[in-house]
């Protein structure tokens, strides 16, 4: 995870989140590992001071919380080594399904670094404060085969409910786990615009007609 890829993740994300073909989000790594963490051989010139580690967190910040801010359901399919930044990112997403050799660490006190609050709390809020050994309830699904199969068929799942519903929810949740303080113009806000939708309207009538309903997020 270079600099550039951090800021490159935020405008992703942003994107993701406005286009309406797209339902939900898996994010994986490439040649069998998730991710081996942020590009230490670049600290010299990006992180070598005090105000760079100022700005260089504040780009790790902004990309998980666009993941975090994601109206749709997000999924990290993890293989491999997890560390570091990269954990960072996996916690960030609403789910995390694995391989059963995946290997989660984060050597920032080996490297003279405190981990970034954000990161942090992400973290404290699905392993609570007692860190055991084995990663309790990091992951939300050890795969049977391959993991990315096991991704790609809870993202298929996921897609076919009611996309404001879903937006509704992560609203919810994340004021919850993040804040502590409901913020319910916000909340009823959400609650209104999914009541007044083609896709409430779309589901009562599946429910009447006994069929599958189309939701279009609209």
């Amino acid at each position: 995870l270079t600099l550039a890829l951090w800021r490159e993740l935020a405008a992703l994300y942003r994107e993701l989140a406005r286009d309406e073909r797209v339902r939900s989000v898996i994010l994986t790594g490439a040649g069998g590992h998730f991710c081996a963490g942020a590009d230490i051989s670049e600290f010299p010139e990006v992180r070598a001071t005090a105000e760079q580690a100022r700005i260089y967190s504040a780009a790790v910040d902004e990309t998980n919380d666009a993941i975090l801010e994601l109206p749709k359901p997000t999924i990290a399919v993890i293989e491999g080594f997890c560390m570091g930044g990269g954990l960072g990112l996996a916690v960030a997403n609403d789910f995390r399904v694995a391989d059963a050799d995946a290997s989660f660490s984060i050597p920032a006190a080996r490297l003279g670094i405190v981990y970034g609050a954000k990161e942090t709390r992400n973290l404290y809020n699905i392993v609570g404060l007692a860190l055991r050994s084995g990663c309790i309830n990091l992951v939300d699904c050890i795969a049977e085969g391959k993991a990315h199969e096991a991704g790609r068929e809870l993202a298929a799942r996921l897609a076919e409910n009611a996309p404001l519903s879903i937006a509704g929810s992560k609203l919810i949740l994340r004021q919850l786990s993040t804040e502590g303080v409901l913020d319910m113009a916000a909340i009823a806000a959400a609650e209104a615009r999914a009541a007044g939708s083609e896709d409430y309207a779309e589901a009562v009538r599946a429910f009447a007609e006994k069929r599958k309903p189309t939701f279009r997020g609209k």
